[in-house]
């Protein structure tokens, strides 16, 4: 039976009891100037989204030599291309020349094998070198003039892009909690079956602060705190407080983050007795992804600002390649539970960014439950503090 709301009871303090914080334990948020200059924000694309790695999709998106993709990432074009090698390579989407765009379509295929400038036509290897420039002959210096190149790795069948050449942060450096997190499940081998995007009227902050706090889950997400008592009494996953009674992140009988509590495919192999019983395990990878992973499948969000005010959403659904195999196959009751999660949490957000911008002098206040925004608030204030970056 389909887990619903009615099913679930109101907000009250019938798990976790009402606690008084003395003044020391509520500590200053961010200003909301934080959340809305534009000087502030051109800061972040600076200090932050060009220092990061940035989840960019999967690597099996490109599947042919000269398949390609371009993206944007803080206010720079980025042009992914698959070599004959099957290697995948990354530069900027902009030619030596005089820097006119490569690819302007969103993504397709090199049927030439060639990067082809539109405008005169110089011609680029898959692997960025310079092949040819028309009705000139540039002699040694050609060889200096190929495509500027973009740091590119890949993990557990993701790519990560880092506009900062000179970085010595690792993939594994930015996980939190850690890099062997999520080491029993095969997310080399899932495969993606949906995928939705959309744009969230907050700044990128807001959208991982709901993320890290649920103190607004009782209400807000009702089904969710049906399946996760944690979260009925406001608790973060991962984090469990003095006082509450039962250590299980999910009530009895429920398996997965689905409609009604079950789970909808074969439990992924690999996982360990508690890794299953847990229903879902996190990992951060800041600034721009989180990744949710269950014992039938794996969802994982990314985000990129756009503006002060606007972060594109893409959320993905992935499962075992054998499971999408099965034409019986229906993930409908895992995507249509997130989804609605993900469309819960943007509306509160963009009321948290609306009511920002009318109080522009506001400074909010965080709470002991809120303990992991304080955390993220000074891993920002740590990488705004770089005062070299352009």
């Amino acid at each position: 039976m389909p887990i619903s709301s009615k099913d679930t009871p109101p907000p009250n303090e019938n798990i976790a009891s009402k606690q008084t914080y003395p003044e020391d334990q509520i500590h200053s948020s961010l200003t909301a100037n934080h959340y809305l200059s534009a000087d502030i924000y051109q800061k972040e694309l600076a200090r932050i989204w060009r220092r990061h790695w940035i989840y960019v999709g999967r690597a099996d998106e490109l599947k042919s030599p000269g398949d390609f993709k371009v993206l944007r990432i803080a206010e720079r074009e980025i042009l992914l291309v698959l070599d004959r090698s099957h290697k995948i390579g990354a530069f900027y989407n902009a030619c030596s020349h005089r820097g006119s765009v490569l690819c302007e379509a969103e993504s397709g295929q090199l049927k030439s094998g060639r990067i082809i400038c539109p405008y005169h036509q110089w011609s680029y290897g898959l692997t960025g070198e310079l092949l040819s420039t028309p009705r000139i002959e540039l002699g040694s210096q050609a060889t200096s003039l190929g495509l500027d190149r973009v740091l590119l790795t890949e993990w557990a069948g993701n790519l990560y892009l880092n506009l900062d050449q000179t970085s010595d942060l690792t993939i594994s450096d930015a996980m939190i909690p850690g890099p062997t997190t999520l080491n029993n499940w095969p997310l080399s081998t899932l495969k993606v079956r949906h995928r939705m995007q959309f744009d969230i009227r907050c700044n990128w902050k807001i959208f991982w602060e709901n993320y890290l706090e649920c103190y607004h889950c009782p209400g807000i997400h009702p089904e969710l705190c049906r399946i996760v008592p944690l979260y009925q009494a406001g608790l973060a996953t991962d984090h469990l407080k003095s006082g509450f009674k039962g250590e299980d992140r999910v009530a009895s009988g429920v398996e997965s983050w689905t409609e009604t509590g079950r789970a909808i495919a074969p439990t992924l192999e690999g996982l360990s007795k508690a890794e299953v019983k847990a229903g879902h395990t996190f990992l951060e990878i800041y600034p721009n992804q989180y990744i949710v992973a269950h014992p039938d499948y794996v969802r994982q969000v990314s985000i990129l600002p756009s503006a002060p005010g606007v972060t594109r959403v893409t959320a993905e659904w992935l499962f075992a390649p054998d499971v999408l195999e099965n034409p019986s196959f229906d993930p409908a009751p895992a995507i249509e539970f997130c989804e609605r999660l993900l469309h819960q949490d943007a509306r509160v957000s963009e009321l948290n960014q609306r009511g920002l911008a009318a109080k522009p002098h506001h400074q909010g206040v965080l709470i002991d439950l809120e303990s992991d925004v304080w955390d993220f608030h000074e891993y920002y204030r740590t990488w705004m503090k770089d005062t070299d970056a352009d």
